[in-house]
């Protein structure tokens, strides 16, 4: 698996990878469940709270993360088609960082309360409820990547990102 960033890739290359909505997982089969687990490795070696399956070139709606990492803890969720079903209304502007954007960190606005539904490395669907700024900010900035959506177009203000020219 090869992470997409703008330094590794042109602008076209980037943007076909990176800005379409991935497709949903049918029955979550062993393969599945590597995948993820694969995903989940590459994150922690990276050492990064969360990662979407199309910023690995995987056109699948798989993400995994792992908000309690940034605290030397173990955590892992890992996601098939996640979906946000319901927020409530207050906004607040989270401090991100993204891997597919590794030289920008900036305040995104996000909603504080949120509830996703998900299916998990069980087959079965579930749900989280939180309004904790970490993991509500982590958990929409991921099922934004499965929807094509960057953080840099959640920003009021545009930013101009610089891509790899090639050689």
């Amino acid at each position: 698996m090869r992470l997409i960033t703008n330094l590794k890739f042109s602008r076209e290359e980037f943007e076909a990878r990176l800005r379409f909505k991935t497709n949903p997982v049918g029955q979550i089969t062993p393969h599945l469940q590597h995948l993820a687990l694969d995903l989940l490795e590459m994150m922690y070696n990276i050492n990064a709270i969360g990662l979407a399956a199309n910023q690995v070139s995987l056109s699948m709606q798989l993400c995994v993360l792992d908000p309690a990492f940034l605290y030397n803890k173990k955590m892992p969720i890992v996601m098939f088609n996640p979906c946000i079903i319901e927020h409530g209304e207050e906004l607040y502007d989270s401090m991100e960082g993204c891997l597919s954007l590794p030289e920008f960190g900036l305040p995104i606005p996000r909603f504080r309360k949120i509830v996703v539904k998900y299916i998990g490395m069980d087959g079965l669907e579930h749900i989280i409820k939180d309004d904790n700024s970490l993991l509500s900010s982590c958990l929409q900035h991921e099922i934004d990547h499965l929807n094509g959506i960057l953080m840099l177009d959640r920003l009021t203000e545009k930013k101009e990102i610089p891509f790899n020219k090639g050689d």
